[in-house]
């Protein structure tokens, strides 16, 4: 049924899939299938949109979401690092606490319980990955102490102290 008035004709589709809301759901279903690239841009858009228009709300969002998963916090900052050093690898914040409750949540250098910061066993300044099996739970006082030395460097000196 064609309407010369634009409206009219929107109006008439969205009854259409009020009523039909199976039929409605396979069409865009086949639209998303076989144009995937025009949805990626309009998503892009959208995103663009809403970041405009309500940035300071999203920025909140994520900060509060961020604080309650403080895992996930570390997982991104140590995946910057790793781009930023274009190193490979990267691990998640699952990965992460997994590995914390593997060293039963104390430092694997001193055992000092307490907030725990991942730490490369080969630094990505020396060339090391950010896969996390080159990555040990470290207080935040070995961590700043090792520096650039590899854990074995780091091991010979705190056996000496």
């Amino acid at each position: 049924m064609a309407y010369k008035d634009p409206e009219r004709q929107r109006a008439y589709a969205r009854d259409w899939m009020k009523r039909n809301p199976e039929k409605a759901r396979e069409a865009m279903r086949r639209w998303r299938a076989r144009h995937p690239e025009l949805l990626r841009e309009r998503s892009r858009r959208s995103r663009r949109a809403a970041r405009l228009r309500d940035g300071a709300k999203l920025n909140a969002q994520r900060a509060a979401y961020l604080a309650t998963h403080p895992e996930v916090k570390r997982a991104k900052e140590q995946a910057y690092r790793a781009r930023k050093a274009a190193a490979a690898g990267s691990f998640t914040g699952a990965e992460w606490l997994e590995l914390v409750a593997r060293w039963g949540d104390v430092c694997a250098y001193d055992g000092a319980a307490g907030p725990l910061e991942p730490d490369h066993r080969l630094p990505l300044s020396r060339g090391g990955s950010n896969f996390i099996d080159n990555i040990l739970p470290a207080c935040r006082s070995c961590n700043g102490r090792k520096h650039t030395m590899t854990e074995e460097e780091f091991r010979a000196v705190l056996a000496v102290e």
